[in-house]
Order: structure tokens, then sequence, then C-alpha cells
């Protein structure tokens, strides 16, 4: 079993987000696909371990965890 090891190695801001980027959202790590600016915030579609994708809208006044695989 391949297991993944993440570390935690800031906290950003909603418009600091980028594509690509590894976020926690509630108790999970997840992959940024796509991120698309909206009137009061952003849409983020992201992708867990499992390879499920889902959509996200978040405000502009909340901040993520980034992560890093080691």
């Amino acid at each position: 079993m391949l297991t993944m090891d993440y570390r935690m190695v800031d906290v950003l801001n909603a418009d600091q987000l980028e594509e690509n980027d590894l976020i926690g959202i509630a108790e999970s790590i997840v992959k940024i696909i796509s991120i698309t600016p909206t009137k009061e915030g952003f849409v983020l579609i992201h992708e867990d371990e499992y390879g499920e994708k889902d959509v996200l809208e978040i405000f502009d006044d909340e901040q993520f965890e980034l992560f890093i695989l080691e």
C-alpha cells in the first residue's frame, strides 16, 4: 500500500490559491484542479486522493492550510 505523508507549510487566503495546490478541506487534503473567480469569492474544483472530484464555493475571506508531499 502506498502511503503519502503531507506536511503543512503555510496558510493561504482564498485569493492566493492556485491550480495544483494541495489544501486542507474538511479534514482531507485535496488537489485544486481549477479555480474560477466569482462576485463573492471563488469556485474550486478539487480532487481527493481517490480521484473523486468535487466543486466547492468559497468566499474571499476564507483561509486554507497549504500542504506539500514529503
